[in-house]
């Protein structure tokens, strides 16, 4: 089954995070309701993101902007525009952006 929606990213204003200086975020508000995956964005400055315990999220995303480095597990991605990844919840990482980046998400709250 298919669910037909529009969203638009670039009409929703960043929110800073608090927890993560030179980081920004804001959810993409789509006409599905309560479902256990949400549209999001997301922005870095550069510098050096470390996640030790992963996200409590699993999250696809593409780069629409910028340049990084994603190193997870013995892997390791250069990101760019274009470049679709795939991180799955509780997998460590450390996000090296080098300028800053900003991507596009499709993130599973459930699994």
């Amino acid at each position: 089954m298919t669910h037909k929606f529009e969203a638009s990213a670039a009409s929703v204003p960043w929110e800073p995070i608090a927890q993560a200086p030179g980081t920004s975020r804001a959810t993409v508000p789509t006409d599905r309701g309560r479902e256990p995956y949400r549209l999001a964005k997301w922005k870095a400055e550069p510098g050096t993101y470390v996640r030790p315990d992963g996200m409590t999220w699993s999250e696809s995303f593409v780069v629409y902007k910028g340049r990084g480095r994603l190193r997870t597990q013995g892997e390791t991605v250069d990101l760019s525009p274009g470049v679709v990844i795939d991180v799955r919840k509780g997998v460590p990482y450390v996000l090296e952006i080098f300028e800053t980046l900003e991507k596009v998400a499709v993130v599973t709250l459930e699994t």
